[in-house]
């Protein structure tokens, strides 16, 4: 019983890194889109200085 335990099928396990890979890779590629509209949204949305005259020159 014990030995199946250790009958590890390397193809099986190599395949199954790579999957988890693309996986991370899709977390970090959605991540980061996330940031990006985060930052053009903050740019866009900002509130507008007035200028009421009152500068002094």
């Amino acid at each position: 019983m014990l030995q199946l335990l250790w009958a590890i099928n390397m193809a099986d396990f190599w395949n199954s890194l790579k999957l988890m890979g693309l996986g991370m890779l899709g977390i970090l590629v959605v991540m980061a889109l996330i940031m990006a509209i985060i930052a053009v949204l903050n740019v866009v949305t900002k509130p507008k200085e007035k200028n009421d005259g009152s500068s002094s020159k």
